[in-house]
């Protein structure tokens, strides 16, 4: 009844309507002032969260209800004014680093999981690839620092003045040693030579020295490739003599033959040579010795590279290989000898020299005539004309600077396998006998296969896995002896050619 008296008058229902409204207003603001002290679950902020994520060191408080709680976040401020956090740029930048590093370890990783994986092995191994092998490896060379003694720079007359004071002096004392004049005497100090690691690329087993397992290892590697022929460097020392021994002892586990390649030069005499073939002749015995089936002698013989050979041209030792020698070399020890050859005109050298074959040994293309690679057609015809065997010499690079000054940088960049690639494609299509690569080990030349690691201040084979040269190495030696067989598939009957034998024979 009392509503309906007050709706009648619309002024006074305006009012109430009015009063209504405020009074809601003063209920939202007496709930809101006193929902803080309400124990809720749900904040808009979690300030424990919050110091928790921060670190915040003002220990935990007990809040009402028995829990233990981080203190709220409090911003300090000067003369009331907020002051931001510090902004630490090289902590920042430190721990970027650190997990940019931790991603690139855990990528190698992965990769080296799937390369292991994905690793392709050949289980044929032929004995028309050679791979020069190291052992030991040389890790440091010895650098002898330059002195320089004071002098005093005089010209003229004034040093000539001095030069006989000192004469006179010196004659003087010497004479009359009572005279109290002594003569000068000079002090010399000893400076030791300095070790300097000799290696553009730091080896995945490190600075190694050869023991049982690292040659199993490296044999196994070998073997897996399809090599089957290693090329040892025979300088007739006394320590390798028993490396080498068990070096022979080992190669039959894994289907592996050995050969040797010795070294001359051109002052060196016919009793250097014979020493060099004596040195080779006492390891000739083991089984393991690499042979092939001559058919101009219809037997085996032994197949021994020279180093330096063109350097024998105009010595005496130069013709002692030839049978015709009224002492020739080859009553000690009769092989298959191939030469070392650079130049154009070497091959001819070694014609008249009576080897059997040539090859270029350095894998710089360009850095010479023999080891360009555009001319291996000419070499490869030389030899066909003479009855001779071109072996040429691939690698997968070569980062040794200052090896022969003479022909400026012979540097050649891997480029990421490519370089390697084209050395072996070209040696394929010459339809060559035997092929070389240096090297499996030779670090000293920056041209081995072998795996390596990424380290500050030396190469690597990123982007590629630490095997990627292996890998290389099995997929071209499987392409070397896919193109063998189909040679050998469609010679001409009665017409034999040595360089499509898969049995190893040679003329």
């Amino acid at each position: 009844m009392l509503l309906k008296k007050y709706v009648k008058n619309r002024r006074k229902l305006k009012i109430l309507f009015l009063l209504m409204v405020i009074a809601l207003i003063v209920i939202t603001v007496v709930i809101l002032n006193i929902s803080p002290n309400v124990s809720s679950t749900e904040r808009v902020l979690d300030e424990r969260f919050i110091a928790r994520i921060y670190g915040g060191g003002g220990g935990v408080v007990g809040s009402q209800d028995g829990r233990l709680e981080q203190p709220p976040l409090k911003s300090p401020r000067q003369n009331g004014v907020i002051v931001p956090e510090k902004y630490d740029e090289h902590k920042v930048k430190a721990r970027i680093a650190q997990e940019r590093v931790q991603q690139l370890r855990q990528e190698q990783q992965r990769n080296a999981v799937d390369a292991g994986e994905e690793r392709t092995k050949l289980d044929a191994v032929t004995t028309g690839v050679h791979i020069f092998y190291s052992a030991p490896v040389a890790w440091y060379k010895t650098k002898k620092p330059q002195l320089v003694a004071p002098q005093l720079q005089l010209r003229g007359a004034a040093k000539e003045l001095l030069n006989d004071v000192s004469d006179a002096v010196l004659s003087s004392a010497s004479s009359s040693p009572t005279s109290g004049i002594t003569s000068p005497t000079t002090t010399t100090t000893t400076v030791k030579p300095v070790r300097i690691l000799n290696t553009a690329f730091y080896p995945a087993l490190g600075l190694y020295k050869p023991t049982t397992s690292l040659l199993q290892k490296h044999f196994d590697n070998i073997h897996n490739c399809g090599i089957g022929v290693l090329i040892l460097s025979c300088s007739g020392k006394a320590g390798e003599v028993e490396l080498y021994r068990q070096l022979l002892e080992l190669a039959p586990s894994y289907n592996l033959s050995i050969t040797f390649e010795i070294s001359v030069a051109g002052n060196q005499s016919v009793e250097f040579l014979q020493q060099q073939l004596e040195a080779v002749r006492r390891y000739a015995t083991a089984e393991s010795f690499y042979r092939v089936y001559s058919l101009a002698r219809k037997r085996l013989v032994p197949v021994i590279y020279v180093s330096n050979a063109y350097k024998l041209s105009e010595t005496p030792a130069g013709r002692a290989l030839c049978q015709t020698h009224p002492e020739t070399l080859r009553r000690i020890f009769d092989a298959y000898f191939i030469g070392h050859i650079r130049l154009k005109n070497h091959v001819d050298i070694m014609r008249r020299l009576c080897f059997e074959g040539f090859y270029n040994k350095l894998p710089s293309n360009g850095a010479t005539f023999a080891s360009t690679w555009k001319n291996w057609s000419y070499l490869k015809s030389f030899a066909l004309t003479y009855k001779m065997l071109f072996v040429p010499t691939v690698g997968p690079g070569f980062a040794e600077r200052n090896k022969f000054p003479r022909h400026g940088d012979i540097q050649r960049h891997r480029s990421n396998g490519r370089y390697y690639g084209v050395a072996w494609r070209t040696a394929i299509l010459n339809h060559v006998g035997f092929i070389n690569i240096a090297s499996y080990n030779n670090w000293p030349d920056g041209s081995q296969i072998e795996e390596v690691i990424p380290k500050a201040g030396f190469l690597d084979y990123n982007p590629g896995a630490k095997t990627k040269y292996i890998d290389l190495t099995t997929h071209w030696v499987g392409n070397f002896l896919k193109t063998r067989h189909e040679a050998a598939a469609v010679a001409v009957l009665g017409q034999p050619s040595c360089y499509e034998f898969l049995n190893n024979t040679i003329c």
